[in-house]
Formats: structure tokens, sequence, C-alpha cells
């Protein structure tokens, strides 16, 4: 089969603060190509710059049978992700992962906390706020009078803007993270959750099954006063915020818990139209109440990340999984109007 990885090209310097994230791209696309690779398959990489038209001359010059879709940003904006899946739409090509409305939906954080709590699954509330306005005095007084507020980028993934300062504990250190996450766009405010963090993943290829949860141990201290995963934790390997956020997979979890999250981390993943695999990332209270923080569709497929840990855990290789990816996607008629795999129609929502 003629597989064309297509991925965004890193455009950051190596000293811009983002740099790590954008560039980890590069090592999903070298293991994916080496699996696929050893399996057969005639493997190509196409790396998205800020030309649409050379890529669409790229794809009509040599049409792939199935596109492997890990751009993450077009032109070095992450708001491009979903119109490139929406190329391959109208182009007519196959690719992997989730179609474009749910990308579009997944990265604003506040639309899809909406829906899912319109679905009547369980999502701390939150307050939206646009760069430059003024913070509303309430809820967010409340809030702080009952406990500390989170702040992060509305519409960012992969920890950007998360950092030890994003837990505040009174309106002066609020009003100074949210002016510094402002450069991201629009800033969402919560109520910090106190307990425990977990993440699942989620596949559909065709079955629509959980990957062992994995748990994320906090070892605070001096250098981490707060439980939480920064952007350090997550791309500085090596570093303070890394040392102190190891991730056990599978996680040691009572087993009426792990069943709840598992049932809220698949109902997750259908009500946001997720394909193919998700991961999502959820907290679990002093009190037992289980909080989605975020669903992330076509999330790290790297050989490092959180997905592939969970499948060798479950004890699928990673080029069963890359394989597997690949022939679903082949086979998938975008003309039939339903791009959902049937396993995935919603059937009650889980309170």
């Amino acid at each position: 089969m003629d597989v064309a990885i297509l991925y965004n090209e890193p455009t950051l310097p190596p000293e811009h603060r983002d740099f790590e994230q954008e560039s980890g791209v590069l090592e999903s696309v070298a293991a994916f190509e080496e699996a696929l690779g050893g399996a057969g398959h005639n493997v190509w990489r196409l790396g998205v710059g800020d030309s649409v038209r050379t890529v669409v001359e790229r794809l009509s010059e040599r049409r792939p049978q199935v596109i492997v879709n890990f751009c993450e940003a077009f032109a070095g904006q992450t708001a491009g992700e979903p119109h490139l899946a929406a190329m391959f739409e109208l182009l007519g090509i196959p690719y992997t992962g989730s179609p474009p409305e749910c990308l579009a939906l997944v990265r604003d954080k506040a639309r899809t906390k909406w829906l899912l709590a319109g679905a009547g699954l369980p999502t701390a509330p939150f307050v939206s706020v646009m760069p430059g306005d003024p913070l509303p005095q309430q809820p967010l007084s409340t809030w702080l009078a009952n406990g500390r507020l989170f702040v992060k980028p509305a519409a960012e993934d992969a920890s950007l803007g998360i950092s030890q300062e994003s837990v505040v504990a009174d309106w002066q250190a609020l009003e100074r993270q949210v002016e510094r996450v402002s450069p991201y766009g629009r800033v969402l405010v919560e109520p910090y959750i106190d307990g425990r963090e977990f993440n699942i993943g989620v596949i559909a290829l065709p079955e629509l099954e959980c990957l062992p949860l994995a748990e994320i141990e906090f070892r605070t201290g001096s250098e981490m006063r707060w439980p939480i995963v920064t952007y350090d934790g997550k791309w500085a390997a090596g570093s303070a915020a890394d040392r102190a956020t190891p991730v056990h997979c599978p996680a040691d979890v009572e087993c009426a818990l792990a069943d709840r999250i598992r049932e809220t981390a698949l109902a997750a993943f259908q009500v946001t139209g997720c394909r193919d695999y998700a991961r999502v990332d959820l907290r679990v209270d002093r009190a037992g109440n289980i909080f989605i923080l975020e669903v992330n569709a076509n999330p790290d497929a790297g050989p490092q990340a959180g997905l592939a840990r969970a499948l060798e855990a479950w004890g699928i290789e990673y080029r069963q999984f890359a394989e597997r990816l690949v022939a679903i996607a082949a086979a998938r008629d975008l003309h039939s109007g339903d791009r959902q795999p049937r396993d995935s129609v919603v059937q009650r929502p889980i309170v």
C-alpha cells in the first residue's frame, strides 16, 4: 500500500518556549515510517509548511492510498489542524484519525466542556475570558473563596501555557496568570481539582475499547508545589518537572473506580466524535468524583508517548497498531455520510 505520512514541518527556533512540543511530531513520523515500511508498505513523507498549494500539488502528483495524519498545525498555527483534515475530505483521500469537525471541537476547550456537560458527562465549571477583557467577579470570587483556580489556554493542547503558576490562590495571582496566558488567545479559568490524575487511551479499530488506565504520580516538593502536569513536565525530558511526574500504566486503581473512568472516557470519545484513537484526561477528587479535563483527538502517537505505553501494557505491538490504523483508514468510505465506527454510536449519557 502506498502510504503518505503528513505532518507539520517545525517552524519554531530551538530557543522558542514551545519548540519541544512542535518538533515532537518528528519522532512519531520516524516511528511510523519504520513500522509501516517494515511491514512492506511503500511509505513516504509529506511535510506541511505554509503553502496549501504545495500540499495539494504533491498529493495530486502522487496520490497515496491512505494518509497518516500527524499534522497538528498549519503555518505554525494549531488552528489550522482541522482544515488539513477537511482538505483530505475534499480530495477524497482516506486518512487516519479524527474528522475535521472533531478536531475543531476538541481544540476549543470551552465548546468541548459545554458539549460534555450537555451530554451529562462530568467536567468542572469554567469561565472563558478573551484577552483584554475584565475578569468577571462572579463566579470567580466565589470559587476563590472556596479554593484555588486553574488557568490555561482555551484553544491549545500539549500543556502549552501550563506551569506551576497555573494554580492561583488569590485575585492578584489570577490576573497575573491570565495576562501571562493571553498570548495564546482565549483563557479558560476553572476551579482547581485536588486529587488524582488519570489518562486513558481509547481506540476504535474497529471495536471501541479502552486501553489500560494510566495514573500520574505527583512528587511534590520545593520544585513542584502543585500536583499538575506542566509544559516542562511533558516536554523537557530529565527536567525536575519531568522527574516529579512519573506515569504508572497500568494504574493501581480499585476496580469500581477504574470501571467508572472507562465508562466516562468511552462516552467522551463518542460524544465529541473522535475516530480511530484518542486520549481522555481526567481527575478524581478526594470524594471520588470524576472530572473530564480534556479530550485529545489524534494524540501523540510516538513510541515514547502515553498511547504507545498503554498499547504495550495491553500487549499490542507498536507495528500492529500502525498497520491496523492504516488498514482501517484505507477501507473507510469518505462519501458514505457515516464516517464514525458503528460501535461508537452514543446510546445514553453517563452521569
